[in-house]
């Protein structure tokens, strides 16, 4: 589900330009260097370090964040690299039509939903209430946070580059030492409860609000970073925590160097350290309860051979599903007033949001409300459910596009696993089968947005990337060893 920053306006000109420093920087990179080492070096700092609640907007056109900036001029460099490496698949169609469903949900909804679509380009005939100029943002705001990402990942970081090498390595570790300069700047938020974040922004962009307050959770300030909020950054960190655990197993190299002389503390052990750190910053369960269950999917495909240890993750996921689902029962039967602790009021609300936004799930099934036009009922702005989320906007075709996307994503990963790969591949495989999973159970506490987004579709072109022929080599790559440790 997108934000609704696809259709508010930015004050436009003087301190706002700051926005397209991106663009100019990814423009110059093209000229100098590779494509990969842009994708590195400009585009994946734009979106780890850059708050994207902020936007400029000049006339006629639609708004541009500092990732959308960045991303614009790579796309048209990738265009004219590498397209022609492109090799067309399921999941390129299921990519392009979700983007198109929140387009689509946002300037037809009520058309679609009363049949009065059909005379669209009609001269008589009831009149056609539609918002074709927020979908047509909508849709472009899908391109740039969706589409584009996905053809990054799957483009970029596996294929081989003229040193023979793909670009993961460099990838995870740029997210890596970013995610942790992240940690760095917020442990300000952490102990003012404060962001500096959103303190920097309001000097350089003072025409545009922010609407996303800091929360403060058992004394201290949950950390967003310039992630917008909470779940978010754990989410992101989640992301970032399995990545270095598998790179630091296969970049023995990589870190090693000691920050102080005489100290056994190394560069790879502060970053580590960091981002748990962040993570825990965060105070965000849903990330932490989907880190617990990628770590029990690690230690299971250790152990077991695949086949059985998918079967007890199963079976693992359904006793503490039911265990949770009962102990949940008894927790939320109380009225959201006469909650006790603000865990239990968030539980209480997440509960009720089902009950709430149900019936208006059933009155447009198929393409839902649309984003900025979906009604809130019972005061319930904030939808912390994605799932919920795109049923009430998208309908059941955008939330069953989602499911695909992600059980595509899972189902390609399962096949890769049964091939014989060599270990750092196989390793990589189950990191982003730990991944998903994380992300996947987090986004039952929140809505999909922000960087959050950007990483997620970055992610499932990666996974569609995989296994295919080096463009270096023009041969397929021929693993070697089975696989022994996922995460170490």
């Amino acid at each position: 589900m997108l934000s609704v920053q696809a259709v508010r306006r930015s004050p436009g000109g003087g301190m706002d330009l700051i926005i397209l420093i991106p663009a100019v920087a990814c423009w110059v990179a093209l000229a100098k260097w590779p494509i990969r080492k842009v994708l590195v070096n400009v585009y994946l700092p734009a979106v780890f370090l850059l708050p994207q609640y902020y936007n400029v907007r000049f006339p006629h056109l639609p708004p541009i964040t500092f990732a959308d900036a960045a991303v614009l001029p790579l796309a048209a460099a990738l265009w004219v690299k590498e397209i022609r490496n492109w090799r067309f698949e399921w999941m390129d169609l299921w990519v392009l039509l979700f983007a198109a469903s929140a387009g689509l949900s946002e300037g037809l909804s009520t058309a679609l939903a009363n049949g009065t679509w059909k005379h669209l380009l009609s001269t008589d005939g009831p009149p056609v209430v539609t918002n074709l100029a927020n979908g047509g943002l909508e849709f472009f705001q899908c391109l740039c946070t969706m589409v584009l990402p996905y053809m990054l990942g799957k483009l970029l970081i596996e294929r081989q580059s003229a040193d023979g090498h793909a670009a993961r390595k460099r990838v995870v570790r740029r997210m890596v030492e970013l995610l942790a300069l992240v940690a760095g700047i917020s442990v300000f938020d952490f102990l003012t409860r404060r962001s500096i974040w959103q303190m920097v922004g309001r000097h350089l962009f003072p025409g545009q609000p922010v609407e996303w307050p800091v929360q403060v959770r058992w004394g201290f300030g949950r950390i967003a970073g310039p992630y917008a909020h909470a779940i978010l950054a754990g989410m992101i960190f989640l992301a970032g925590l399995i990545y270095c655990l598998w790179l630091r197993r296969f970049a023995p190299n990589w870190g090693r160097r000691r920050i102080f002389a005489g100290l056994p503390l190394t560069v790879r052990g502060l970053i580590l350290s960091a981002v748990v750190a962040g993570l825990l910053m965060t105070q965000s369960r849903g990330p932490w309860v989907g880190v617990g269950l990628a770590l029990i999917l690690a230690l299971l495909v250790r152990t077991f051979p695949l086949g059985r240890a998918a079967l007890l993750f199963v079976l693992v996921l359904a006793v503490l599903s039911a265990g949770a689902y009962y102990y949940g029962k008894r927790y939320t039967d109380v009225d959201l007033n006469h909650a006790t602790t603000e865990a239990q009021r968030d539980v209480v609300y997440r509960r009720m949001l089902v009950r709430t936004y149900m019936p208006l799930i059933k009155a447009r099934k198929a393409f839902g409300w649309g984003d900025t036009t979906l009604p809130i009922l019972n005061g319930q702005k904030s939808i912390d459910n994605q799932y919920l989320l795109l049923a009430a906007a998208q309908g059941l075709t955008g939330l069953g596009l989602f499911l695909l996307i992600l059980a595509g994503s899972a189902m390609r990963l399962f096949r890769l696993a049964q091939r014989s790969l060599a270990m750092e591949d196989r390793a990589l495989v189950f990191a982003h089968l730990a991944v998903l999973l994380g992300l996947t159970v987090s986004l039952t506490t929140v809505y999909l947005g922000e960087q959050a987004l950007l990483l997620l579709f970055l992610i499932v072109g990666w996974i569609h990337g995989m296994g295919r022929v080096g463009a270096a080599t023009g041969k397929r790559i021929v693993p070697e060893f089975q696989f022994q440790k996922v995460l170490t």
